[in-house]
Order: structure tokens, then C-alpha cells, then sequence
């Protein structure tokens, strides 16, 4: 790719992650502000959109400083700039990805009916639970990836490499931590936070959802009107479902970027600031058409004038609980 070529192609990327999220962002703390209250489901909306921004902003400011500096991974000390980039992107992708994973586990808790008198409970309690969750997903994020800020090169005899120049691109070894902790166990700990243990939040949840609503509709076929009240319900799974697929999504094309890089082989950082860049893309996108007031707000921004009621509210869901 020429210059030109890759500035256009780090401000599409740009673009392409962060507009959505700051639209989003922007009318949902709005709402908020109207209404002096916030919904479960407009703190996680929030949530979401502001760890999309860091994490694509990060994740670009990093692949630029390598574009400009092919080098910069062998200097050491590791710039402050490029450790604070490592850190916002992973803290970033932890509370986005976990925020999802409590999305969905609120809206099955909402949508689905219990017999069990602890679920009960749970059910009357569920936004408080998820909101003190969210909360806590973002404090823990920041203590799990704060030894980021110690990376660096370390030698095989467990000295520090040094090396104030990117002149010699031949580094010593992969960077390591120089505060005493176990790298295998902690990246074993990262990696399960980060794929599996959300994931078996989502799956569950949503399939639970897509079960329920199944079989609400078939009992419900001979009142219409029923049926037609459980649309934006239905909305509501298909936003979950689709979530975990984009989440599945980019998690497989930055698993195959560090594996590929692991081995030696060349990838150009591009793929992984265009995963990212998709993944805060189409969450933004599917969140604003699920949402009735993002809905109508982008409506209105787009063709100037106010939206008719009747036409968004069996399509759409309110940024308030379900």
C-alpha cells in the first residue's frame, strides 16, 4: 500500500469504528439526561460505546506508531505511549466484550419466565445485579491489566535488553513483565476472561431466549395480538444472537493475527485494527437499530425530519428496561 492508500485507510477505519459509537454515546446520555434516571440497559449502552471508542482509538494509535516505526518494538524501555496504548486496548476489549455478555444475560433474565423462587428473586433484583456488575467488570479490567504498564525486553538470562534506537529490528525475545508474575498463568487467566467465560454467558442466554420465545409464539399463534407484542422481544434475541456473532467474529481474525505473528510469520497490523475497527462498527450499528430512540434520532438526523411513531414502535425497543 502506498501513503496515501494507508491514510485513507486509517481514517476509514477511524470512521468506521468510533462515529457510531460516539452517535450512540452522544443521544443515550441525552435520554438520560431528559428522563434524570438511567436504565440498565442505557448504562450498558454507554458502556459499550465508550469502550468501542478507546479500543479503536487505541488499537489505531498503536498500529500507526508501528506503521511509523517498524522498529518500535525493540526499543527498551518500551515508550510510556505505546505500554498506555497496549493497556486502553485491552481494558477497553475486556468491559466492551463482558458488557455483551451482561446485555444478554439481563435481557434473558427480562424476557424469560422462572419457576424457581431464587430466579424469581433474581428477576425482581436483575437490574441492580447488572448494573453493579457492569461496574465492577470495569474496575477489575483496570487492576487485570495494569502490569501492562511493565512490559518490556527481557534476555534469556532475565537481564533487560536495552536499546534506545530502532536501528536493529533483531530483538532478544518476545517482551516480557519485570514484575515477578507467572506470564503463562496470567495469559492463561487473560485469555480465559476474554473468550471463553463470556461466551458461555452469551451462548446459553441467547439460545434460552430462542427457545422461550418459540415456544411463547406457538402457544400465542391464535391471539395475534400477542404475537405482535412479543415483536420487540423477538428484536431483542436477534440482537443478542447477532452480537455473539460479531463478537466470535473478531475475536477469531485477533486470535489468527497473534498466532501468525507467534510463529514469525508476516501479517501486516492493519488486520488487526480493521478487527477491531468491525467489531466497534457493527455493535454501534446493531445497538442503534435495536434501540427505538437511537432509531429515531439517526431518522431524524438523516432525513431531517421527525420519524412517525407507528412506523418504529413494533420494530424497535426503548433504551429503558424491558
Amino acid at each position: 500500500m502506498t501513503f496515501i492508500e494507508d491514510v485513507v485507510f486509517f481514517v476509514a477505519i477511524g470512521f468506521v469504528g468510533v462515529s457510531g459509537n460516539v452517535f450512540n454515546f452522544i443521544f443515550t446520555l441525552q435520554q438520560q439526561v431528559r428522563s434524570r434516571s438511567v436504565q440498565t440497559v442505557g448504562l450498558i449502552l454507554d458502556i459499550i460505546s465508550i469502550s468501542n471508542i478507546i479500543l479503536v482509538l487505541s488499537t489505531l494509535g498503536m498500529v500507526i506508531g508501528v506503521y511509523l516505526d517498524p522498529g518500535i518494538w525493540c526499543i527498551s524501555p518500551y515508550p510510556l505511549n505505546l505500554r498506555l496504548e497496549i493497556f486502553l486496548m485491552m481494558t477497553s476489549s475486556f468491559i466492551s466484550f463482558w458488557a455483551i455478555a451482561w446485555l444478554s444475560l439481563f435481557y434473558c433474565i427480562k424476557v424469560v419466565s422462572f419457576t424457581s423462587e431464587c430466579l424469581i428473586s433474581l428477576k425482581k433484583n436483575i437490574s441492580s445485579v447488572i448494573n453493579a456488575s457492569v461496574l465492577l467488570s470495569c474496575l477489575f479490567s483496570a487492576l487485570l491489566f495494569s502490569p501492562t504498564f511493565t512490559l518490556d525486553l527481557v534476555t534469556s538470562d532475565g537481564t533487560l535488553w536495552r536499546q534506545n534506537s530502532s536501528n536493529n529490528l533483531s530483538c532478544p525475545s518476545l517482551p516480557s513483565f519485570t514484575i515477578p508474575i507467572d506470564t503463562m498463568t496470567y495469559a492463561a487467566a487473560i485469555l480465559l476472561l476474554l473468550c471463553p467465560v463470556p461466551l458461555m454467558i452469551m451462548l446459553p442466554t441467547s439460545i434460552r431466549m430462542v427457545v422461550h420465545l418459540c415456544a411463547h409464539t406457538l402457544a400465542m399463534q391464535k391471539n395475534q395480538t400477542q404475537v405482535q407484542g412479543s415483536d420487540s422481544y423477538l428484536l431483542v434475541c436477534k440482537l443478542t444472537i447477532a452480537l455473539v456473532g460479531v463478537y466470535i467474529s473478531t475475536l477469531f481474525i485477533a486470535s489468527s493475527f497473534i498466532i501468525v505473528r507467534m510463529f514469525g510469520k508476516f501479517v501486516t497490523y492493519h488486520t488487526l485494527a480493521g478487527a477491531f475497527s468491525f467489531y466497534g462498527g457493527m455493535t454501534s450499528v446493531l445497538l442503534t437499530a435495536s434501540n427505538r430512540h437511537l432509531k429515531d434520532k439517526l431518522w431524524g438526523l438523516l432525513c431531517c425530519r421527525k420519524p412517525k411513531e407507528h412506523a418504529t414502535k413494533s420494530l424497535t425497543v426503548e433504551t429503558g428496561d424491558v
